[in-house]
């Protein structure tokens, strides 16, 4: 079951698993965490999106589920790979500069001040498939062929990850339930094992 509707040119799909999400969040969050952290993840999305509409390459697909959203690129106006490189960032930029702004403000104990700042810096990270390790990867393969910024990424992406599931495993250790970090950066390494190269070909 989908939600589906264009926004100039560009096809958007909602699937229903964004609405059990939604519930779910409600359900374990309380509904004003739940709604800070859509609207920050909203507002990350909303910068990737917007940052495509001006450099004249909206995306010809949006598709939003559970696990995130995924854009397919309009292959009539292909981005070089500096800007792949700038609209990677503008998702987690945006949100740095939500939370930094609110920081300003003095709303430090708002709930969307801390969702935007975890999605920013977590964003941000080197990692594949974080937008920082998607921004990477557009700028390392602008200076060597794709075979080899692969590797490249693939090492950095690691070297990043290790040490995390490391401090991962003491926090679990040292409180006893906490296992966040561990199993997101075990998931990470898993997917980098396992995924396909999207930059090949």
């Amino acid at each position: 079951m989908m939600l589906s509707f264009s926004v100039k040119g560009c096809r958007v799909w909602v699937g229903f698993s964004c609405f059990a999400l939604a519930a779910f969040c409600c359900l374990f969050l309380g509904a004003e965490n739940s709604a800070s952290f859509l609207a920050a993840a909203a507002c990350h999305e909303g910068g990737h999106l917007v940052l495509l509409f001006l450099l004249g390459a909206p995306p010809a697909m949006v598709k939003l589920t559970a696990l995130g959203c995924r854009m397919v690129p309009n292959r009539e106006k292909l981005l070089s790979y500096g800007q792949m490189a700038l609209v990677s960032f503008a998702g987690p930029g945006v949100n740095l500069l939500c939370g930094g702004g609110m920081f300003l403000l003095g709303w430090r104990d708002h709930p969307f001040l801390g969702a935007s700042l975890a999605l920013g810096l977590l964003h941000s990270l080197p990692v594949e498939p974080m937008d920082g390790g998607m921004a990477l990867r557009a700028l390392l393969c602008a200076r060597m062929n794709g075979e080899q910024a692969g590797k490249l990424s693939l090492v950095i992406s690691l070297g990043v990850l290790f040490p995390m599931a490391v401090l991962g495993f003491l926090v679990l250790l040292r409180t006893r339930y906490n296992f966040t970090l561990l199993a997101m950066s075990l998931y990470l390494m898993l997917y980098l094992l396992l995924k396909r190269d999207l930059f090949s070909g």
